[in-house]
């Protein structure tokens, strides 16, 4: 089963430049786990599934890290929720709304895909 968190919104300090990783910005996150959750589909018990409130505190804390590049926190992200969480798979979504790389568009998007094997 997969279990997925949509669009959770942060104001973090990352960017290239030192001017984002000094005033911040809003970023967007989604973030996919793959895991077994076969027990808590029969049992309906929150013991036997991944804690979605957990979840997203970990993503926050990671995300309260400065860093320079998207896909440093993106793979950030996924390291430490297979580390924290019994996942077989996570995929992890960072997107900076309005990034200003000259042009006009809605974001700009790193994704990272990890696995336990």
């Amino acid at each position: 089963m997969w279990i997925r968190l949509k669009n959770i919104q942060v104001y973090a300090y990352h960017g290239a430049h030192a001017h984002e990783r000094e005033h911040g910005g809003r970023f967007e996150i989604d973030v996919e786990l793959r895991a077994d959750l076969e027990r808590a589909a029969k049992s309906d018990d929150l013991v036997d599934t991944i804690d979605y409130v957990k979840l997203q505190r970990l993503v926050l804390e990671v995300s309260s890290t400065k860093r320079r590049l998207l896909e440093s926190l993106a793979d950030a992200i996924a390291a430490k929720l297979l580390a924290e969480f019994p996942a077989e798979e996570v995929i992890i979504r960072v997107r900076k709304p309005g990034a200003a790389i000259g042009g006009v568009l809605d974001s700009v998007e790193v994704e990272c895909r990890k696995s336990r094997s």
